[in-house]
């Protein structure tokens, strides 16, 4: 087996899904899921953020577990003046984003650089 087909083979095991959060109530904080076994084995590949009051949404994104692993947070709907931030355990943290249409493309590049911000619009 080469290393290309276990490469495959392990980022197939994990489901990926698209997380949606939404703030109403007051300020919010999620702790992504990025495919470890306290997570099911799920990934949040792509997180979009609705709010609907002037209250803000803070995104922890915890390590990844395979090298290219990717996370898309969209700042779908703005209800106010509400930011969306998302910080990580290692590596760079995205870009504020201010306004519905923004958007932060993370890459995981292994323990040493961790995510990596690849693209995004603050808005």
């Amino acid at each position: 087996m080469s290393a290309g087909n276990w490469f495959h083979t392990e980022q197939s095991a994990f489901n990926l899904r698209t997380k949606t959060l939404t703030t109403a109530d007051g300020d919010i904080t999620y702790t992504a899921k990025t495919g470890r076994s306290t997570d099911d084995f799920v990934i949040d590949r792509v997180i979009v953020v609705t709010t609907t009051s002037t209250f803000s949404m803070i995104i922890t994104l915890p390590d990844g577990v395979y090298y290219g692993q990717e996370c898309l947070v969209i700042f779908e709907v703005e209800g106010g003046t509400e930011t969306v931030d998302v910080t990580t355990t290692t590596g760079d943290d995205a870009t504020q984003m201010t306004a519905a249409g923004g958007y932060s493309n993370l890459m995981w590049q292994g323990d040493t650089l961790g995510w990596v911000e690849m693209d995004n619009e603050a808005t």
